[in-house]
């Protein structure tokens, strides 16, 4: 009797364990369904809180670049699982900012060694819907899982985002005499999710720097889209920013007055480092650049900022060791600059200084501590080949014995070919008896390679510390080197260039640069451009003049944007 008593007390105390865990699992399983119902109503909320405006009447829209150091995994595909879910954390960093619009640089994802062969390239190629076709992949299961994701984020957190992927589209070939042997066109792609998480830009890179076994559109794209914040924005992709097709093209023929750009640059010396470039070209354009770019210092990559055209940088980074920031400006409505568009007082308020000044580039993940200046830099430049072909001269007094009343010397140069010249004067403190100095003038008409890519015609003058010297291969071919600055520069307190050029199809661009790698703020120089008539031939007349004293300049001068030409 005692052994029934004891087995029905075990059968009860059993019973009672597995009632318990089915309630316990059952509990699990409410909790997690209220859990998925949560985010389901916080995503669908999110896409009706879209719809309100948020910031349409305001002077101002926030943005934010993204300056990124990626982990890469053995090949891109395992790239982009390293790197999506940090993209996913970055855009909810971001949102505590109130920002309104995020950009993501070039290769972010994948890295920017990428495999030549197709068969290769096809394993991490993403299909993305047409914007026409008003697609939110957060809600859409054919999409891929890096486009539902971006989506997913841009909607939770309200924010306009930028990203670039590697794209695949398939194509026919009776329907495509261009369409490769795949049967597929692969493409370095921009797509822009709304505070929906809709698609509602894509942009396809047209000049392609090498990326062999990618494919370029037959005609260049003028991308823009528009904001619920009231700003029509244009945008490409890294080497496009030097040819007249498509950015030049774009701000002549849509008008749009902000830009995006995605890039992984490599920085050259003396002319085309990221940041001159990115402030010259907005100046000469005149519009807001909001430019974000691929961290790698030690290969010349990296360069971020924010533009506002002719009134200059509003925050820029230069790095100096690999690491991820979060690059932030509130920025003024270009069509502010004309009052009679709107009734309101244009005018920079108070509030918008304050945030300009706080300097807002964020560390984001383990570089938050402060770099350790005393060591050298770990940025590296790309060295431009071409540098040998100019006409250079060194910058001497042309007359260190005569007594000048201001304690100045100065020295001059003039430059012609092929229709192209140049007259140039540049003044510096007597501080040391130094009748002769670190700089050189240069002036240059010619051709030049792009590492053996692409061939084009410039035009630039101007004076620089830059000496060519000894240097290792480089990645892209040229070389990289570590450019250290000649040490006590003399002051220089003027410079005038007056050039004139016979090719009006493509831009002047200032190009400046200091010892710390920056270009100039704009209140530092002034430069023009106008057509002007030479006997019966019209030409291009550019002029650029300091208007400060400057102790730390490494380069000033005029970049005229390169002209593709045919290899003969």
């Amino acid at each position: 009797m005692g052994s029934l008593t004891m087995t029905f007390l075990l059968i009860c105390f059993r019973i009672k364990n597995i009632t318990i865990k089915l309630l316990s699992n059952y509990i699990m399983i409410l909790a997690l369904l209220f859990i998925t119902l949560i985010s389901l109503l916080t995503l669908m909320v999110s896409g009706n809180e879209t719809t309100k405006n948020k910031g349409y009447d305001s002077q101002y829209y926030i943005a934010a670049v993204v300056e990124y150091h990626p982990i890469l995994g053995s090949n891109p595909l395992q790239s982009m699982q390293n790197n999506l879910p940090i993209y996913e954390d970055i855009i909810h960093h971001a949102s505590q900012y109130d920002v309104d619009i995020l950009v993501f640089p070039e290769a972010g994802l994948t890295g920017v060694t990428l495999p030549d062969n197709r068969k290769e390239i096809k394993t991490f190629l993403t299909e993305i819907p047409s914007p026409e076709s008003n697609t939110i992949p957060c809600f859409t299961k054919y999409c891929s899982t890096v486009l539902n994701k971006l989506s997913c984020a841009a909607r939770l957190h309200h924010m306009y985002v930028v990203v670039n992927l590697p794209e695949i589209e398939y194509c026919k070939t009776e329907d495509d005499d261009s369409c490769p042997e795949d049967l597929a066109n692969y493409y370095n792609t921009n797509v822009v999710f709304n505070r929906e998480g809709r698609i509602v830009a894509r942009y396809r890179k047209f000049n392609l720097f090498g990326e062999l076994g990618f494919n370029h559109t037959s005609s260049s794209e003028l991308c823009t889209f528009d904001t619920d914040f009231g700003v029509r924005f244009g945008m490409f992709i890294c080497f496009d920013i030097l040819f007249q097709d498509p950015a030049a093209r774009l701000i002549r023929e849509t008008g749009v007055k902000d830009i995006i750009f995605s890039t992984a640059w490599f920085s050259e010396i003396p002319l085309l480092t990221a940041d001159s470039v990115q402030a010259g070209w907005a100046y000469t354009n005149d519009v807001n650049l909001i430019a974000a770019s691929y961290n790698a210092p030690s290969m010349g990559g990296g360069g971020s900022g924010i533009y506002a055209g002719r009134d200059g940088p509003l925050v820029m980074f230069m790095p100096d060791r690999p690491g991820t920031q979060i690059i932030l400006s509130r920025v003024l409505k270009r069509q502010y600059n004309n009052c009679n568009i709107q009734s309101k007082k244009c005018s920079i308020d108070s509030n918008y200084q304050t945030f300009m000044s706080d300097n807002l580039v964020l560390p984001y993940g383990k570089e938050k501590s402060s770099p350790n200046r005393n060591r050298p830099s770990d940025f590296r430049f790309f060295v431009d080949n071409s540098f040998k072909d100019f006409h250079v001269v060194t910058m001497r007094s042309e007359d260190p014995d005569a007594e000048q009343h201001d304690d100045t010397l100065s020295a001059s140069f003039q430059y012609e070919h092929d229709g192209f010249e140049c007259a140039m004067t540049v003044r510096w403190r007597n501080e040391n008896n130094n009748d002769t100095t670190e700089y050189n003038l240069f002036a240059y008409s010619g051709t030049r390679t792009f590492s053996g890519f692409v061939d084009a015609h410039i035009e630039t003058c101007g004076l620089t510390t830059y000496k060519p010297g000894g240097s290792a291969p480089g990645q892209y071919g040229g070389a990289v080197v570590y450019y250290d600055p000649p040490k006590d520069l003399v002051t220089i307190t003027g410079i005038t260039i007056a050039a004139r050029s016979p090719d009006l199809g493509t831009l002047p661009i200032p190009s400046t640069l200091d010892t710390n790698s920056y270009p100039l703020a704009n209140d530092y120089y002034t430069f023009s451009k106008r057509t002007v008539t030479v006997g019966k031939r019209k030409m291009l007349e550019i002029n650029m003049e300091l208007s400060k004293p400057v102790a730390n300049l490494v380069t000033f001068g005029i970049y005229k944007l390169p002209r593709r030409v045919n290899r003969g």
